[in-house]
C-alpha cells in the first residue's frame, strides 16, 4: 500500500463511519477497486482516527457525562442519563458483536454480502424516514429503547450494515429525536470503537508507519467533516437520500461481485 492508497482508505473510512452508508462496506469495495488486500490492523487503526474525530466533536457532552457521574447526580441529569443509557446499550452490542464476529468476517471478501447488507441499510432508512414520527426527548428514552439501539449496533458488525444507519434508524423508528437520535448513536460509538480496538490492539500497532499515518489523519479530519454533515442533514430530515445512494451501490456490487467469479 502507497501513501495515495493509504489517504484514499483513509478518507473512505471517515466520511462513512458516520454518514449512513456503511464504512466496512466500503472499505472492502475500495479496496478491491485499488487492488488490495484486507488489511484488519489498518482498518482497526482507521476506526481508531474516527473515534478521535467523534470525542473531538462530542468533547462537551463527554464531559458533562463525566462531570456527571463524579458529582453523585441521578437519572434526572439529562447527562448522567445519557451516560448510564450508553453504557446499557453497549452491553448486548459486545454480546451479538462477539457472537457473530466470526460469522461476519468470513462475508468481509465478499462483494455480494456486502451488497446485500448495503440494500438492508437502505430499507432501514427508508423505513425511519416513513415511520420515525414520534418524538421523544431524554427525558423520555427508556432502557429498554437504549438495549435495542445496543442491540442494533452489535447486528451492524455485518460487512455492508452501516452502524450509525442501523443505530439512527432504529432510534427514529422508536420515537427519538433525530438530534437526540444521532447524539445517541456517535456517543454509541465509542466504547464499540474502543472495545474492537482492543480486542485487536496487537494488529494495530504492528508496522505503523508514515503511509498509515496519513491514512489516519485523513480518516480523523473527513471522519469530524461527516458527523458535523450527518447532523444538519438529519435535524433538516433530510436523509432518504443516503437509501438510494445505498441501494445503488448495493446492487452494483452484487452484481460485479457476481461477475467477478
Amino acid at each position: 500500500m502507497n501513501l495515495a492508497q493509504s489517504m484514499i482508505l483513509g478518507i473512505v473510512q471517515g466520511l462513512t463511519e458516520f454518514l449512513p452508508v456503511s464504512s466496512s462496506g466500503h472499505l472492502v469495495i475500495a479496496s478491491k477497486i485499488l487492488g488490495l488486500r484486507s488489511d484488519i490492523g489498518f482498518d482497526i487503526l482507521l476506526h481508531l482516527a474516527t473515534l478521535l474525530a467523534v470525542c473531538a466533536y462530542f468533547a462537551p457532552d463527554i464531559y458533562e457525562i463525566i462531570k456527571a457521574f463524579f458529582s453523585n447526580r441521578t437519572m434526572k441529569d439529562p447527562y448522567f442519563k445519557l451516560g448510564i443509557y450508553v453504557i446499557a446499550a453497549s452491553i448486548p452490542t459486545a454480546i451479538i458483536g462477539f457472537s457473530l464476529k466470526d460469522i461476519f468476517e468470513s462475508m468481509f471478501s465478499s462483494l455480494p454480502a456486502v451488497g446485500m447488507f448495503l440494500i438492508i441499510t437502505g430499507i432501514l432508512i427508508m423505513l425511519a424516514d416513513r415511520f420515525g414520527k414520534t418524538r421523544k426527548g431524554i427525558e423520555r428514552l427508556s432502557v429498554v429503547d437504549s438495549l435495542i439501539i445496543g442491540a442494533a449496533q452489535g447486528c451492524a458488525i455485518a460487512p455492508g450494515l452501516s452502524r450509525s444507519g442501523t443505530t439512527v434508524s432504529t432510534s427514529l423508528l422508536l420515537g427519538l429525536e433525530p438530534e437526540l437520535a444521532a447524539r445517541f448513536s456517535f456517543l454509541l460509538s465509542i466504547p464499540a470503537i474502543i472495545g474492537s480496538s482492543i480486542f485487536k490492539s496487537k494488529a494495530v500497532f504492528t508496522g505503523m508507519g508514515h503511509v498509515e499515518f496519513a491514512g489516519f489523519i485523513a480518516a480523523a479530519i473527513f471522519g469530524y467533516l461527516a458527523i458535523w454533515l450527518f447532523i444538519r442533514l438529519i435535524m433538516k430530515k433530510q436523509i432518504k437520500g443516503f437509501a438510494y445512494y445505498c441501494f445503488a451501490v448495493g446492487a452494483m456490487s452484487i452484481i460485479f461481485g457476481c461477475l467477478v467469479r
